[in-house]
């Protein structure tokens, strides 16, 4: 079984990056703001990796 990673950054970069480096151990899901990652919340991820300062939701206004 996989753990689940949600990765939530504006940097399509770092998400892929991310999404590379970790994509063979883990299930990653990623979102480029909180606003659009508590639609993927459906899956509940083991980990949640998030950017503090981002466009339209930041990662402090988040509330998971």
């Amino acid at each position: 079984m996989k753990y689940k990673i949600l990765i939530i950054d504006d940097k399509e970069m770092i998400l892929s990056m991310m999404e590379k480096c970790l994509g063979e151990e883990f299930s990653v899901y990623t979102a480029k703001n909180a606003k659009k990652a508590l639609d993927l919340l459906n899956v509940i991820p083991d980990i949640i990796l998030l950017d503090i300062n981002m466009p339209e939701m930041d990662g402090l206004d988040m509330k998971y």
